[in-house]
């Protein structure tokens, strides 16, 4: 096993410093090895995965390993210079309003045109030449990533990011993007095809997503192999091959924890473990583990404004109809509307909520996983 760093240069600021982020490779002395690659905190103040991957690198020594590892602990420059007072505003560009997590790049027509190349191909049957349909549709991907980023013109700051990132997760077989969110439970985000594998990863909460794009690292990782899979089916190619992506929340922001990261080292290890990409990996007690579809993934905006007590905490079990906040508002305490109650219009588990105890009406104050 071999340990090497690259600080990749990102950008420049006005002055015309480089500006760049520490990218971890880790050899496995295997040229036909696959790739894993993990990276955190596109979101700056989501530091948690940073932590996550400095326990992997302490621990990947100790084991046998038969992949190589991309590891990106801090992978979002930008965000991490965006300060208001004392709080890191690392989520959205400051200049714009972006979502550095919503612009990795996704082209559907790539796929068509890829499988429109394949035709009339003799060896397209010959079950031997999958690893060839993997190794050209990869370049392909990498090709639609490069293009895009030296296009006469240009892109945007979280595009160039998120597209940087992206060449280097496009090498990879498997895609972990490591999150948090504001005040949070563990949870993940993983393919509805996929959900028996997101299990291995022993958190407690699965979010399941169907094969649709909006904007993900994750997304952008496995649709476009998802796609490919099932259009070589749709012509009677057996085409077994497919990239796993996942994002994995890891509790709240502006927060680490490094008891807990090892924990979540030890979830990731397992799932490694499971694929057979690592051996000696620590044993795991395993959590009880609850899945909900994405259309079950419910948002409670608030109705009031004021300031909240956020009675039900991430990770409870809340009941319908179950009082779950009260809003003070300053401008009532005469009357009975000082202080009004928020109630769950559905029974679930509290994922995460808003983390500030000001709101404003139409704040989005709960997100509950519902039975319904």
């Amino acid at each position: 096993m071999k340990i090497t760093k690259e600080l990749l240069t990102l950008n420049q600021d006005i002055a015309g410093q480089e500006i760049g982020i520490p990218v971890y490779y880790v050899n496995c002395g295997k040229d036909d090895a696959p790739t894993v690659y993990i990276q955190s905190a596109v979101h700056a103040a989501e530091m948690q995965g940073s932590a996550v991957i400095f326990q992997l690198l302490t621990f990947l020594p100790k084991l046998s390993i038969n992949t190589n590892f991309i590891l990106v602990p801090n992978c979002n420059p930008f965000g991490r210079t965006q300060r208001a007072g004392e709080y890191l505003q690392g989520r959205f560009d400051a200049t714009t309003g972006n979502n550095w997590n919503r612009f990795y790049h996704y082209d559907e027509s790539l796929v068509t045109k890829f499988l429109n190349s394949l035709e009339g191909s003799e060896s397209l049957y010959d079950k031997a030449n999958e690893n060839k349909i993997v190794s050209d549709f990869r370049l392909a991907l990498s090709k639609s990533i490069e293009d895009l980023t030296k296009g006469e013109w240009g892109i945007n700051t979280a595009q160039y990011l998120n597209h940087k990132l992206q060449s280097l997760a496009v090498k990879a077989d498997l895609v972990i993007d490591l999150h948090t969110g504001p005040s949070s439970t563990r949870h993940i985000y993983s393919p509805d095809f996929l959900v028996e594998h997101a299990k291995r990863f022993n958190i407690e909460n699965i979010i399941s997503i169907p094969c649709k794009f909006a904007g993900a690292l994750d997304e952008a990782s496995f649709i476009p192999w998802r796609l490919l899979q099932q259009g070589l089916c749709a012509i009677g190619v057996e085409f077994k091959y497919g990239v796993k992506a996942f994002t994995v929340e890891l509790g709240s922001q502006e927060n680490i924890c490094l008891t807990q990261a090892y924990e979540d080292m030890k979830g990731i290890l397992n799932f490694l473990n499971t694929e057979g990409l690592v051996t000696g990996n620590p044993k795991i007690d395993a959590n009880d583990i609850t899945v909900t579809a994405l259309k079950n993934y419910k948002t409670l905006f608030s109705k009031y404004a004021g300031m909240v007590e956020y009675l039900a905490k991430a990770g409870d079990k809340v009941e319908k109809g179950q009082t779950i906040a009260r809003v003070l508002n300053s401008l009532e305490f005469d009357n009975d509307r000082g202080l009004l109650e928020i109630k769950s219009p559905s029974s679930g588990i509290v994922i995460l909520h808003y983390p500030s105890a000001a709101v404003q009406v139409g704040t989005q104050l709960y997100k509950i996983a519902t039975d319904a």
